[in-house]
């Protein structure tokens, strides 16, 4: 367990540096499904593993062209819900909702091609637009979801005390 100043400072530091639009990048050049990943990869490189390679991979990126988690908002979520829990400060619960608000704007649309109200594991950028990538759903970013929800819930019934 960190000290929460450096717990803060983390939190901090990934809505400062690492929070995007559509999600959260899991570090900064990070080339994994960057802008165009499909056109600029065939499907058996998509997976390879890059480890002896990755400097061959980062050259597909291009500043601002990361792709962008939805595993990591519930997350936020759920730690400014137990912030909130522990503390009753109000901007943490107005921070947990933001996160799980976030959570709920990244389910998939009607005009995904895997269907309504999915999980994506991230989004990236196709030509001009941000979609999911191939791994949706993510059980993982379900699960995450279901248990900032259940946090949500939690948080509610505490309440703000003034």
């Amino acid at each position: 367990m960190v000290p929460e100043t450096t717990a803060n400072q983390i939190l901090d530091n990934i809505i400062t540096h690492l929070q995007g639009d559509y999600g959260i990048r899991r570090y900064l050049g990070d080339s994994y499904w960057c802008a165009n990943y499909k056109k600029k990869l065939p499907p058996q490189e998509r997976t390879r593993d890059w480890s002896e390679s990755i400097e061959e991979r980062d050259r597909l990126l291009a500043d601002g062209e990361q792709a962008q988690w939805c595993v990591f908002d519930p997350i936020l979520s759920i730690i400014f819900g137990l912030k909130f829990q522990h503390h009753q400060q109000p901007q943490d619960l107005q921070q947990q909702i933001y996160y799980l608000n976030r959570s709920l704007g990244q389910l998939t649309g009607k005009d995904s091609e895997f269907g309504e109200f999915k999980c994506p594991e991230l989004y990236h950028r196709e030509d001009d637009s941000y979609v999911s990538s191939d791994a949706t759903p993510l059980l993982w970013t379900q699960a995450n979801l279901a248990v900032a929800l259940n946090m949500m819930e939690t948080s509610l019934s505490v309440g703000v005390k003034n």
